[in-house]
């Protein structure tokens, strides 16, 4: 159970960085029938990138023909490990930034 709940608050604490940043960046051009919120952004931003990074990995595994396991089981649930990597990475992307700007 603890792997999963530290990944679940590692996306919150991730969610959260995304909407301070949305927040900083407050011109949007949205359609006047949308409403869109900092966190349906940061969510919708999450998703993306960790899919871009899911596609990544899976295009890298298959053409460097590495044999992965199918499924990892963290507490009972079956888990694809190229998609709980791209979710973690997405997560910890936000992080990184903070660090890289501080710097």
């Amino acid at each position: 159970m603890t792997p999963l709940l530290l990944l679940l608050i590692l996306l919150i604490f991730s969610l959260y960085l995304r909407m301070t940043d949305k927040k900083r960046n407050v011109v949007y051009s949205v359609p006047e029938h949308a409403k869109s919120s900092p966190f349906s952004e940061a969510l919708q931003e999450l998703i993306g990138q960790a899919g871009g990074i899911y596609l990544s990995l899976v295009l890298l595994v298959s053409f460097l023909q590495i044999n992965i396991a199918e499924k990892w089981n963290i507490i009972g649930l079956e888990i694809e490990p190229l998609a709980f990597l791209s979710l973690l990475l997405a997560a910890v992307q936000p992080l990184l930034l903070i660090i890289y700007r501080s710097i």
